[in-house]
């Protein structure tokens, strides 16, 4: 299972983020970290917290653009995309979080029914809202909800992110639903989007 992680500048996100990736009752995990061409001293920094929260030499990978993209992210995923090596992938952005128990059944549906390209679940929102939208919709998924076949990448979008607009993440995802992929909905909220606004849950070390 691949976990990719985009940042640009924001250590102490990439912190929460990282570690809640570690509390992860599922061993079976790699995470590929691209940074969007940051500053060098923003560089050493978001280095180092990776080394810090990296559990063995082999678990996480990091890795920078050389000039910086600035379009949403799909340039960073993209290179996480070429350099991951699971055979189920998911995007996890760096001031997004998880639940210890996030991937556990996201994983036995797509084992247990190959027909099903990505399952995913319900979402913490921003500190006000609870995204538990049974069918996929624009504004109701958010894209590190979803954990997704990798071969999907490779038979619909010749495994690359072939997008440029802002809303890349839904445009994937209809892409996905127009080409017959079949999905599942579990509805349990354990993907966080915007980890600051949830400071009482553990998904920071005690």
């Amino acid at each position: 299972m691949s976990v990719i992680t985009t940042v640009y500048n924001r250590v102490e996100s990439l912190e929460r983020c990282l570690n809640s990736v570690n509390r992860l009752r599922s061993s079976h995990w790699e995470q590929v970290v691209v940074a969007d061409a940051p500053d060098d001293a923003t560089l050493s920094q978001l280095k180092l917290v990776v080394e810090k929260y990296d559990r063995s030499a082999s678990r996480r990978t990091f890795a920078t653009l050389h000039n910086r993209s600035n379009n949403w992210g799909i340039t960073p995923a993209a290179i996480g995309l070429q350099l991951i090596r699971g055979k189920y992938v998911c995007f996890l952005s760096d001031d997004n979080c998880y639940l210890p128990d996030h991937f556990d059944p996201l994983v036995s549906v797509l084992e247990s029914a190959p027909k099903v390209g990505f399952v995913y679940s319900s979402c913490l929102y921003a500190g006000y809202l609870t995204l538990r939208c049974p069918t996929p919709q624009p504004g109701g998924i958010d894209l590190g909800q979803p954990l997704f076949r990798r071969e999907l990448f490779d038979r619909f979008l010749n495994g690359t992110l072939p997008f440029r607009e802002y809303a890349w993440d839904w445009h994937m995802i209809q892409q996905f639903l127009k080409s017959g992929v079949q999905w599942q909905h579990i509805d349990k909220p354990t993907f966080v989007f915007r980890s600051e606004k949830y400071p009482k849950l553990r998904v920071t070390s005690r």
